[in-house]
């Protein structure tokens, strides 16, 4: 019915996009950080609301999709965001926080295992181990943090998934007092000159 732009998936994108931009900044989650964000997604829908308004006027439909917004997508969002939250506030639970020292720890691990790996009788598939904490000890911390940062972004793209079909319910569920929209009138194309040409010359003959 309307452009992607205009409908929940991609709305739910901008507005999830906005409050990401924005969440960082907060202290501790509490009932004040979540009106908040509350309020920044009124301000991400009304920037949305104004675009939409250029291209079609359906007060009737935008209502549902805020609606959809609200009851749906931010109740589930902020469930996400306030574990995220929380594990961002302790670096996800990294060691000393993943300082020069923890590293150093790793890798000095690494370098002891290969000793004892080198002095005594284990099995040849623990040989490699040692060599591995030695190589990547060091980025064990940030290996933690994007494996908790990746998994946070695909529950986020899964959220926007999901919307799809509540766009869906969207589209073919309409209050019967609720007055239709005329259609949108598709930009006309530019004639081309072949054709121009084509229509001179049959209006000569």
């Amino acid at each position: 019915m309307y452009p992607d732009r205009f409908r929940l998936p991609q709305v739910t994108e901008h507005v999830l996009t906005w409050l990401e931009r924005r969440r960082p900044g907060f202290g501790a989650w509490d009932g004040e950080v979540e009106a908040q964000l509350m309020a920044e997604a009124r301000l991400a829908l009304a920037d949305v609301s104004r675009r939409f308004a250029e291209v079609a006027v359906d007060p009737g439909y935008w209502a549902r999709l805020e609606r959809s917004i609200f009851t749906v997508a931010l109740p589930r969002y902020f469930q996400l965001a306030r574990e995220h939250h929380a594990l961002q506030r302790v670096r996800y639970g990294v060691w000393r926080g993943g300082d020069l020292l923890s590293r150093a720890v790793y890798t000095g691990a690494g370098i002891a295992a290969a000793v004892v790996v080198a002095i005594t009788a284990v099995p040849d598939w623990l040989e490699p181990l040692p060599f591995a904490l030695i190589l990547f000890g060091p980025f064990l911390p940030d290996m933690q943090e994007s494996f908790y940062e990746r998994r946070y972004r695909r529950q986020l793209a899964t959220l926007v998934q999901d919307m799809g079909v509540e766009q869906q319910q969207l589209e073919t569920y309409r209050p019967l007092d609720e007055p239709v929209p005329p259609a949108l009138e598709p930009l006309s194309e530019p004639e081309s000159p072949a054709r121009s040409g084509e229509s001179s010359s049959k209006e000569k003959v």
